[in-house]
């Protein structure tokens, strides 16, 4: 048996689809790298990079609903495979539009919110498929590994695609995003599923209903009020620091895209050194210990970004920061999984992708206002005071205990993890635009 911090590998079927997993995403930043360098160049506008990025997370947050409600009444590796060949298509249908020398923004723009689609699709159930091969005593693992797995393909996926970009241009970048995605379709038919779909019935297609559905089921359970509440605090305050961080690389450190790439590097592998110590502590610490410590960490760290002197000095708080991340949603998900009943299993998660997804958007529109009104250090000196002062409340009230109840029949599952796609390339030099 492998040891305890990778016992999940002992199961056939996951270590299939966590190399097609693994392969595929680090294929992925292939195009979340190329998108934004391809709408750059051709407007020179960060307002058009950040149109592209907000038209993919738009789109992924309207789907992910009736994804979820899809999912729970049909077979989800079927709707895997399905997401995955559409994102795939999409990476050739950018490929084939850059070679045709389509050079309209608009273009680029439609297509990224194309790929948010098979995103929104994909997300509610990325994970359900692997988790429901892993037994209820290694499901934290599982959580760990596949955020690792997340972790590590943003160690490689961004460098090798930038490499790809400079040498041999956006298309090649594209192709690379479609053949991963071909991929992990290949792991999906070697896994096999142990929890049949028949006679879950006909899903009701009324989005609206559904949704305020479940919104009534969470807020009828006090843990999974918790959790929603701490997801929502993180994707505001702590994800848009991850992905502004941009700021410091370009005007206070001046290392410009290099420095920025960098950066991204560090967060991965703080997530990926973390993630054995928090993949063997299942069992032995509670979840609401271990949200805890990951929250303070992620704010203190967020903290010494504010006032880091040096640009290597910066790269500390960033690995104690992806460390931080990694612990948090792991906790997180777990504590979901194990406070709903199956049958709202995963329109429980298409909500909870739903509410990290909408609030992330708007605390990169806030920090970026911020920063544009008393600069990088400054802001980022707020968000980690109101990051920080969330924890305290949390802690205070004694929220955070109820991420440790159990509820509900157990079927396991593992909600998905998510990362910046399609971050704003640095500003030049006295560009205000």
């Amino acid at each position: 048996m492998p040891p305890a911090a990778f016992a999940s590998f002992g199961h056939r079927s996951f270590r299939y689809f966590w190399f097609g997993g693994f392969i595929t995403n680090s294929a992925r930043w292939f195009q979340y790298v190329a998108l934004p360098v391809v709408v750059w160049d051709l407007t020179g506008s960060p307002g058009w990079v950040g149109l592209a990025g907000f038209a993919q997370f738009a789109a992924m947050a309207l789907v992910a609903p009736a994804a979820g409600v899809v999912a729970d009444h049909y077979s989800r590796r079927r709707i895997l495979m399905i997401s995955q060949s559409f994102m795939g298509v999409v990476a050739v249908a950018m490929a084939l539009a850059w070679i045709q020398g389509v050079r309209s923004p608009a273009a680029y723009v439609a297509l990224a919110a194309a790929s948010g689609v098979g995103g929104g699709l994909n997300l509610p159930v990325w994970q359900a498929f692997v988790s429901e091969l892993v037994p209820r005593d290694l499901l934290l693992n599982a959580v760990t590994l596949n955020s690792t797995q997340f972790n590590s393909s943003r160690l490689i996926g961004p460098m090798l695609g930038g490499i790809t970009v400079a040498a041999a241009g956006p298309a090649a970048a594209f192709w690379v995003s479609a053949a991963g995605a071909l991929v992990v379709v290949f792991a999906l038919v070697r896994v096999e599923s142990s929890i049949a779909v028949a006679g879950r019935g006909i899903p009701s297609m009324r989005l609206i209903r559904n949704t305020m559905a479940v919104a009534r089921y969470v807020r009828a359970r006090r843990g999974l009020v918790v959790a929603f509440v701490t997801v929502s605090l993180i994707g505001s305050v702590g994800l848009p620091v991850q992905m502004l961080c941009v700021v410091f690389a370009e005007d206070v450190f001046d290392r410009g895209p290099g420095g920025f790439g960098f950066m991204l590097t560090m967060l991965g592998v703080g997530a990926v050194v973390a993630a054995p110590v928090v993949a063997s502590l299942g069992g032995r610490v509670s979840r609401s210990g271990l949200q805890r410590v990951a929250l303070v960490v992620y704010s203190t760290a967020v903290l010494a970004l504010a006032v880091a002197p040096t640009f290597v000095v910066y790269l500390v708080p960033l690995a104690a920061i992806g460390a931080a991340h990694l612990a948090s949603a792991s906790a997180l998900n777990t504590a979901v999984q194990l406070q709903v009943d199956e049958d709202r299993r995963t329109q429980v998660m298409s909500l909870y992708v739903m509410v990290l997804m909408s609030s992330n958007p708007l605390g990169q529109l806030a920090l970026g206002q911020l920063i544009e009104l008393v600069g990088a250090r400054p802001a980022f000196g707020i968000y980690g005071a109101l990051l920080l002062a969330g924890t305290a409340l949390l802690h205070a009230a004694g929220w955070l205990r109820q991420l440790d109840a159990e509820i509900g029949e157990y079927s396991p599952e593992v909600l998905p993890e998510v990362h910046p796609t399609t971050p704003s390339p640095p500003r030049h030099r006295g560009d205000t635009t």
